[in-house]
């Protein structure tokens, strides 16, 4: 039995080990597309909003002074009631660069968030869509130009950029930063080896062409959620994606202050994974899969004292590599999030994954907003 558990240790070990030692090779290798700004690109920045004024208040001015040649913001207010329309209304009068679409109702073959992305990507004037979320700010002036580097490279229809929770105090705000650089060194890590899957809605830039030709969300349209992820899912690919990785691209948000909020949200999110692609699919279970053996049996065998030498010895070649994988990210993208406690947050998050796994299952209803 001790054997078993050693060889399953090992076995997980040996994943999680060439799954980080790929990322961080790749997050080394990373360089950022040239920063001249793309001549004669023009960019539309879409963000939708339902009930949202008080951030919007924040971020709408944040975009209309980014430091880019030529771009639209397009505001979609999704039937608000705390007097969304008619501030943005007031203030498209005043800003050239502000296009507001109002939606007053929403067809029943679609989610509500897909059909607000949808008219924003239609009123759109500009072949470059940049997306973010009403409470979201970018990290600096460059957001547009940095991301914009991106989508517009010969042969780029995606760019997937990196977003991060803002830092509060207390344990529920650390989980939620470490789930978050989680999950992008899975997805931004993949994207760089060539496996894109997914992006992240609040800071995601892509072709208004390929939407169009695509019929836009198409046969996930009435999916509550995805509206990142299962759009870069199915249309992403190793020649058409760039990753921008840059402390000016950076995109943070306002974090959720409850876990009722958290897991509501985590939810939504989690929910659409069944839609992926079956190999990424298969992918992603097996690194979940890997984790659960690594640190299961590294309890087991540490506590059967058996081969306790090459047990901790593989746990901290694991562990070093994770760190490190983490540090990169966090190096590149300008996060101020400190990870010496992440080794922790990661054996908990193996808990959090699988009751989060299993209140997926028996959610049978999800929404936006």
């Amino acid at each position: 039995m001790s054997e078993i558990v050693f060889f399953a240790f090992a076995a997980g070990g040996g994943v999680l080990f060439l799954f980080y030692a790929l990322v961080l090779i790749a997050l080394l290798a990373y360089k950022k597309p040239e920063q001249d700004e793309p001549k004669g690109e023009s960019v539309s920045v879409i963000v939708c909003a339902k009930n949202e004024l008080e951030n919007l208040k924040n971020l709408i001015p944040a975009i209309l002074t980014q430091q880019y040649h030529d771009f639209e913001v397009i505001l979609v207010d999704d039937k608000s009631t705390d007097g969304t329309y008619e501030w943005a209304k007031d203030l498209e009068l005043k800003e050239d660069k502000l296009q507001l679409v109002r939606i007053d109702e929403t067809p029943d073959h679609i989610n509500n968030k897909k059909y607000a992305i949808t008219l924003g990507v239609k009123a759109a004037k500009n072949d470059g869509v940049l997306l973010t979320d009403a409470d979201c700010k970018p990290a600096s002036d460059q957001w547009i130009k940095e991301m914009s580097a991106g989508v517009f490279k010969p042969g780029k229809k995606f760019a997937l950029g990196y977003s991060q929770y803002m830092k509060k105090g207390g344990f529920l705000n650390q989980f939620i930063r470490f789930e978050t650089m989680h999950t992008a060194l899975h997805y931004i890590g993949l994207g760089l080896l060539g496996r894109p899957y997914m992006g992240v809605g609040r800071n995601l830039a892509y072709r208004r062409s390929l939407f169009l030709e695509n019929n836009g969300f198409g046969r996930f349209s009435n999916v509550v959620g995805g509206d990142d992820d299962l759009f870069v899912n199915a249309y992403a690919k190793r020649k058409n994606t760039s990753v921008i990785l840059s402390e000016n691209a950076t995109v943070y948000s306002i974090p959720k202050t409850s876990w009722k909020e958290f897991i509501v949200q985590k939810t939504r999110h989690l929910s659409v994974g069944k839609h992926y692609r079956k190999t990424d699919r298969m992918l992603l279970g097996i690194l979940f899969i890997a984790r659960i053996l690594f640190w299961v049996c590294f309890f087991i065998a540490i506590m059967a004292d058996f081969k306790t030498i090459f047990v901790i010895s593989g746990f901290l070649l694991v562990m070093v590599l994770l760190l490190s994988a983490y540090f990169m990210l966090k190096k590149k993208t300008g996060d101020p999030s400190r990870i010496w406690t992440w080794p922790f947050l990661d054996f908990i998050y193996l808990f959090y994954y699988i009751s989060m796994g299993l209140k997926v299952l028996f959610t049978k209803k999800v929404k936006w907003n």
